[in-house]
Parts: C-alpha cells; structure tokens; sequence
C-alpha cells in the first residue's frame, strides 16, 4: 500500500477499468506499463512509474510463479515498461494493484498454437490430463479471452467421478412389487388390488440403499447446463461435439433423476454434513461453478477461477496417444515416463545430495528386437531449425538443440535390445508440417554405431490437430 505522501503522485486510487496483461507461451514480450502510469500525476512521472512497477512486481511475484512467469522492470529510454517472460505453462492468475492492493488486474498465458489446437490434443488423449483449477483468489476480467470449454473439460471430469464414487444411504422407498416388502398396505391391496384380479401388485414402503437422490438431482442440473453452454461453441471444432457426447454419456446414468438447481445454502450443508473426500468436495465445487455461472478467466463480467495447464505434459500425453495408435496397427508395448513406467535409477557412489537420481523417459516403445525412446520437447525452436539455416541459427538455439540430443542419448544406458532408435519429437505448426511433409523432411535420421550396437537418432516435428491418416506418416520411423 502506497503511504499518505505518495498519495498525491495518482490521480485515482481506483482504476478506471479492469486489465489484462496477456500473452503466448514461450514468449518474451514487453509489456506497456500503461495500466499504472495511466494513474500518476507528476512532473516527471517515470520515477513514480518505476516505483509502481516495482511495487506491483513485488506483490505480484507469488503469484506470477504459479504460471511460472518471470517479470521485470524495462526501461527503453523512452518510457518505463515490463519485460515478462512465460514458459511452457498457459493459464490465468489474478494480479494485485499497488495503488489500490486489490484484484485488479490479471495474467493470461494462452497457448503459442491458438485455443483450436490445445482442444483436438486434449480430445484426443482422451481428457487424461485437464487445468488444474488454482487455490487463490479469483480474477476479475472484462473481455472473454478464454473459450468456455477449457472449464467444461474439468467439470466434466469432477462429474463423471463423483458419479462413480457418489455414496450411497438408505431411504424410505414406496413402490409396488410382485411380493410383500417391507411395510406392505393391505387396505390399498384389498380394495384397489384383489378386485381387479392383481393378486401379486403389493404397494410396500420399505428401507434401500439408493444413490443420493439429491446430489444426483445437482448433478443433473450441471450436467444439462455444461451440455446447453457446449451446444453454443460447436464452431470450435469436433472435440466440443465430443464433450457434449460426454454430457449426453452421463445423463443417461441418471434417467428418472429431475434436475434442480442447488443454492449456496445447500451446497455449503452437503460439504458440512458428510466426511469431504477429494473425490466429494471436488465434486460439489464442479456442482458450484456451474451453478453460480463461472468460468475461467475472462468470460463476460464474472469472476473467473484461476487455472493452469503445463503444455510439456500436455504435449507428453500426446505424442502418447499418437503412438499408441502406432502400436495398434503395428505391434508393440509402451511404457510411459509420465506413469513413471520408464524410470533408469543413477546410483552415486557415495550418495551425492541433491544430484540426479534418476533418468525418465518420455515413452519406450518396444518390439521384438527394437527398442524406441521418445523425448516430448515443447520447445519453440523447431520453426528456427527449418526457417533458418544450421549456420544461422542463434547460439542458445543451437545449444539448447545440442542438450536435447545429449539427454535423448543418455537414456540409451543399460538398454539391451541389439537396435535403438532415439526420437526427438518437438510441436510445429501445421502450415509447417505440410511444408516438410511435401518436401519428404518431416523426418531426419542420423545413425551412431557403438560396438555391436546401432543408434538411430530421429529428429521430427508433430502438429497439432494431427488426424488418424495423418498418423501413417511417421510409420518410416518404425520401418527401419
């Protein structure tokens, strides 16, 4: 908070619109520092910017590193700005105003290759890996920047396994069966059954074990929501089709079940009056978002919740579906590095403290004889290897294309199999991908011989939105 004698430097204590500051994944930007100097009334004014901006990075660091974002003071000799770095993570984090020390301002990290290629990649690993919704103070956003469906993925999922695990109690049932249960009405059978020859219809009241009817009613009602907000985004692409299929799968599971929206006074008592599991209150905040009309941020004048979602391990578990089609059509196993089947343990002799323990790669494929490590690279450089020229490129490129090949060749330690094939595998662009395709160099080969032993070393690039025939074409690495 500023001091009573810094007061004077703004003109307003409160901003005169909500900001976003937005950018890629990946990128290094600078970014205007507008949404403060907007504020300041001074003679010379950079001073005081720079103070705010200090201020603001300083209260904001926490939350910054949560999308593993670096930022800091720029100063062009022309006007103070903010220099800010992202990584592979995309999300959305709130922000904090140093004139105000409240929610004013927020970050959005969208992915380098646009929302419809993050949807197909999520579509087709099958949602295994969704944003992880962040616990800290939600966003205030104006403009939509974000599609709804990211936040669908996640409350869809919460649904689909809260209705798995949903618990179940006994209540007083009232139905009429072909013997006698529980409490049987003999009046309602003499009067209304045996005159009408329905010698075996028993109106009983009994005790079963039922499923939440309640809970289930909630559930409903966010279903047929989530499904009505999903119909509204078809133009995204086939993946949204899916998610409203994924709706359709789970409303089936509750035919007979009248849909009730729940109020906050109902949703607070279910999480107080039952022992909260994970599964439970991950559950009911899905059941909440959609009943309260959030999203993530940035859709219309809400609250958005703050989320994130590591594009590497994104990345990871789609090359992971792409080759487990591989495996279908051609024979194999897989392993992968993110179930942590592909552990290669380091023994320190003695024991080094904080070293490497351990290698893990991203997915082994195995057949026969031949062994395939794979390594997932998010990395931005792939458009730099094929637009410019090996001479060219920029030494940082050119090293960091240097540590990939020396950690894919690392993990050949201690492999058995006579033939091994090493596969650098980085995202592009799909104008990028038909280019090389066209051109027969979407895939590079090298070859080391060690002893006995042959090294194929691979290097190739996939797109995103990468369709089942489209797959066929990386069948030559496995046709060695």
């Amino acid at each position: 908070m500023m001091s009573s004698k810094k007061k004077n430097w703004v003109q307003s204590l409160q901003p005169s619109r909500l900001n976003v500051l937005e950018l890629n994944d990946s990128e290094a930007t600078t970014l205007p520092s507008t949404f403060l100097s907007q504020h300041v009334n001074a003679r010379n004014p950079d001073p005081v910017i720079a103070k705010l901006v200090h201020q603001f990075l300083r209260i904001n660091r926490p939350y910054l590193n949560r999308l593993d974002a670096q930022a800091n003071l720029s100063y062009n000799g022309d006007a103070v700005n903010i220099s800010v770095k992202s990584n592979t993570k995309i999300g959305a984090v709130p922000l904090f105003s140093p004139i105000t020390n409240k929610n004013e301002y927020s970050l959005v990290i969208k992915p380098r290759f646009g929302w419809n290629g993050v949807g197909p990649v999520l579509s087709r690993t099958g949602f295994r890996y969704l944003p992880e919704i962040l616990k800290i103070p939600q966003l205030r956003i104006s403009e939509a920047h974000i599609p709804p469906w990211v936040l669908s993925t996640v409350v869809l999922s919460r649904i689909e396994n809260f209705i798995k695990k949903l618990d179940r109690r006994f209540e007083m049932i009232t139905e009429t069966n072909p013997i006698p249960k529980g409490t049987v009405d003999w009046a309602d059978y003499a009067v209304n059954k045996v005159p009408k020859a329905k010698l075996l219809a028993f109106k009983s009241t009994y005790s079963d074990l039922v499923d939440n009817r309640v809970v289930k009613s909630f559930i409903k009602d966010t279903l047929m929501r989530q499904k009505q907000s999903l119909l509204t985004q078809r133009d995204f692409g086939v993946f949204v089709l899916q998610l409203i299929d994924y709706c359709d799968s789970m409303l089936q599971q509750l035919v007979g079940i009248s849909p009730v929206k729940p109020s906050p006074l109902q949703l607070n008592s279910l999480l107080h009056q039952t022992i909260e599991t994970d599964f439970y209150a991950e559950g009911i905040q899905a059941i909440q978002w959609t009943s309260e009309e959030k999203g993530l941020a940035g859709l219309g004048d809400l609250h958005g919740l703050p989320w994130s979602m590591n594009m590497e391990v994104l990345f990871e578990s789609y090359l992971e579906s792409i080759l487990s089609k591989i495996s279908n059509k051609i024979g194999g196993s897989i392993k992968s590095g993110r179930l942590r089947e592909t552990i290669i343990p380091i023994d320190w002799d003695p024991p080094i403290v904080g070293s490497q323990r351990s290698l893990i790669p991203d997915i082994v494929f195995s057949r026969d004889d031949d062994i395939y490590i794979f390594d997932a690279k998010y990395k931005d450089h792939w458009e730099d290897l094929n637009i410019k020229s090996w001479n060219n490129l920029e030494d940082i490129i050119r090293e960091r294309h240097r540590s990939d090949l020396l950690q894919i060749l690392a993990y050949t330690t201690g492999v058995t199999q006579k033939n091994i094939n090493c596969c650098l595998v980085y995202p592009c662009k799909k104008d990028t991908w038909h280019s090389l395709l066209k051109r027969k160099r979407h895939i590079h080969k090298a070859q080391i011989s060690r002893g006995s032993k042959r090294i194929n070393v691979f290097l190739t690039a996939i797109p995103f939105e990468l369709n089942d025939v489209e797959i066929d074409e990386f069948l030559p690495i496995f046709m060695n």
